[in-house]
């Protein structure tokens, strides 16, 4: 069970400030992902504009993909090592939230989605009850410990959700405005229930950052109910489909940012 002060469960627990064109309360209510507009990054499209010019215009996401990657290669050395040790690489980051989104790879993800959309997590190995708890001081100095959050690792997150949005828009017509997703879940009161529309349906407020697939199957292998959600794509940062040449896993994941969603449980 999530516990939460009564500021969260009011729908105040988000940052007044963020760096995206919208409110963080406009971007996570339910009217948001009825009426989808698209998001940017405060700068990424202005200085990396002819990388994903040439990423929508390269005709399938494999090759989309080797360019996006090659350039990331380049920005960031990330074939390098320093005193032997491999710098911080976003791939090694997604690698890591797919063996557990608790670690200090997730506790960055979250970091980078709080501080660039104002999503805050009600959840990081333990219940974060507030902004004053020291939940969220553990989880606070988790995200900005340099061992893992280095090597402009926000910037290479930027940089791969901007790639995210673009392949979606060029390739996946399927993706736009919304997509339909499924997460397994043991207990739907793992997330804070809004309200309840009808007998299968509910309001819930997704943690600031969370998995779910397309295949209703896989979504099985994780938990004793499924729920069913429409995501926009903007709410996208990543999916295993985005890079053809790296095998994640075989579970069709999508990287989600949180909020409010309607969603139904199926079976």
């Amino acid at each position: 069970m999530i516990n939460l002060d009564e500021s969260h469960k009011a729908g105040v627990y988000y940052h007044s400030t963020n760096k995206i064109n919208i409110p963080a309360k406009l971007f996570v209510s339910r009217e948001y992902n009825v009426g989808v507009i698209p998001i940017t990054i405060d700068g990424v499209l202005e200085y990396h504009r002819r990388l994903f010019e040439i990423v929508a215009s390269a005709g399938s996401i494999d090759e989309a993909s080797f360019f996006f990657e090659s350039y990331m290669n380049e920005l960031f050395a990330l074939e390098e090592r320093v005193n032997g040790k491999k710098v911080g690489s976003y791939i090694r980051l997604l690698k890591s939230w797919l063996f557990d989104s608790n670690n200090s790879a997730g506790a960055v993800l979250k970091g980078w989605v709080e501080n660039r959309f104002g999503l805050i997590p009600f959840y990081h190995g333990q219940s974060i009850p507030g902004l004053y708890s020291k939940e969220y001081y553990d989880y606070l100095q988790e995200w900005m410990n340099s061992r893992t959050n280095k090597n402009s690792m926000f910037s290479q997150l930027d940089l791969l959700y901007t790639y995210t949005q673009t392949i979606i828009k060029a390739y996946c017509e399927n993706h736009v405005p919304t997509i339909t997703l499924y997460r397994g879940v043991n207990d739907l009161s793992d997330h804070i229930i809004i309200s309840q529309l009808s007998k299968r349906k509910y309001c819930i407020e997704l943690n600031s950052l969370s998995s779910f697939t397309s295949e209703k199957e896989i979504a099985e292998q994780f938990g004793s109910k499924i729920i069913k959600a429409e995501v926009p794509y903007t709410k996208i940062v990543y999916f295993s489909e985005a890079l053809p040449s790296r095998s994640f896993s075989g579970e069709l994941e999508y990287l989600v940012i949180g909020g409010r969603y309607d969603v139904e449980t199926v079976f």
